[in-house]
Parts: C-alpha cells; structure tokens; sequence
C-alpha cells in the first residue's frame, strides 16, 4: 500500500455506504391495481372478504399474464430443472419453461374466475379472458344391419 504523494484512490480501503431503507434498490415493489386499494375495507363479511381477495388476485394474474412477468428468475441457477423437451411435427418445442408458466397461470385465473362466479354471479370476467376448451366425446352407437 502506497503512502504520502504517491497514493493512488485505489490504495486506500473504499468505504462502503451504509444501507439505507429508503434506497430504491431496496424497496419492494407493491402491486397497484387502477381502481381497487389494496386495503381490505373494514366491516365486510367473510364471502365478500373472501370476493375482494379472489377479485385482487385475479387481477394480479391477469396483468402478469398481459405484461409477460411470469416470476420466471433470470439465472439458469435459481430455476428448476425443466422436464424432458416435448416437440412438434415442425420441430417447435411445446414445453417451454415460459409455456408451463403460463399455462399453470392461466389455470389458476380460470380456477379463481370460476369461484368468482360462484361467489357473485354478476361478476365480469377480464376482457381478454376465454375459458379452456372443453371436448365432449359421446359414443354413439349404430346398429350395423
């Protein structure tokens, strides 16, 4: 270590700034939703307590799903490990991890609109909301004479 006239700024130890709590980099980012507080009013009953708190994740899900914030963590370390690669006829691959993050998402909104509706039935789903196909298979059978 230098001393005297021939020190450079790199030789001297660095202070390091102390944390502070009202710094940006620190602070959690609250989820604002346009129109709802995020404070359950008080005096409600369980099932429209229970209605506000579907009402609020559903559109949390929703804006997830339109922003394309699935929570998916940017280093490969922090993830899971992806199951076996499933592709198409064209070589496309199905299972991607963004795939399944949706899809597990857009499930979970379906499942919560659908107790919304129980709860309340003039309830609106999202506009960009379609619920998943459903296949009916009937065996019909035709008498062969």
């Amino acid at each position: 270590m230098a001393t005297g006239a021939n020190a450079t700024p790199l030789d001297f130890p660095s202070k390091k700034r102390k944390r502070s709590r009202w710094n940006q980099d620190t602070m959690e980012q609250k989820t604002v939703i346009p129109g709802m507080p995020t404070v359950i009013p008080p005096g409600l009953t369980r099932e429209q307590e229970r209605a506000y708190i579907v009402q609020l994740q559903i559109e949390d899900l929703t804006r997830k799903l339109r922003t394309g914030d699935l929570g998916i963590p940017p280093n490969p370390e922090d993830r899971s490990p992806s199951p076996e690669p499933i592709y198409n006829s064209e070589g496309k691959r199905l299972n991607t991890r963004e795939f399944r993050t949706r899809k597990k998402l857009e499930e979970e909104r379906h499942n919560l609109i659908t107790e919304m509706v129980a709860l309340n039935p003039d309830f609106k789903p999202p506009a960009d909301y379609k619920p998943p196909a459903t296949r009916v298979c009937d065996k019909v059978m035709i008498p062969q004479d």
